[in-house]
């Protein structure tokens, strides 16, 4: 399960990583700041997107995601928790890490799913795990950030500006 889960998150955090890059908006010269950092710059394109499940300190399942930004840092952090059904056959998971530089506009997406494998028997129970996506630009913070929490039991759509 957990390697389902680690090999999971890799393979979507290096595919989400280069959809800032693939979209063609990468040096689109809007004149949105050229990454080089400060006050009032753009990034161009999204570097990276992390996933770590386990946090501590997010909040609950029933809340909806908290979204930081760090402009120092050219960081952007959604965290929160998904239940999910099945504690040996479910999981959370990054789904999408996008950013779009003509809007300025980022979009995270994690879900909570049921991932059995073919023979293997899932218990019949309801778990919930935290989770933080690090989404770290080539200079300066979006101006909005979408996150989605998909769970099998609850959708949360939280937007910050």
């Amino acid at each position: 399960m957990n390697r389902r889960t680690l090999l999971g998150g890799v393979g979507v955090a290096f595919a989400s990583s280069l959809g800032g890059c693939l979209d063609g908006s990468v040096g689109d010269g809007d004149g949105s700041g050229g990454g080089t950092g400060g006050d009032g710059d753009r990034p161009t394109e999204l570097r990276d997107a992390t996933f770590t499940t386990g946090i501590e300190g997010a909040p609950a399942a029933d809340e909806p995601p908290r979204i930081a930004f760090d402009e120092a840092a050219s960081r952007v952090t959604v965290e929160g928790t998904i239940s999910y059904s099945s504690s040996s056959c479910g999981e959370v998971a990054l789904d999408r890490a996008t950013y779009d530089a003509a809007e300025s506009a980022a979009s995270v997406r994690v879900v909570g799913r049921r991932d059995a494998e073919a023979g293997e028997e899932c218990t019949d129970d309801i778990a919930a795990d935290s989770y933080r996506v690090e989404l770290t630009f080539d200079g300066g913070v979006p101006e909005t950030v979408e996150a989605v929490e998909d769970g099998e039991f609850d959708e949360f759509v939280v937007t910050a500006p």
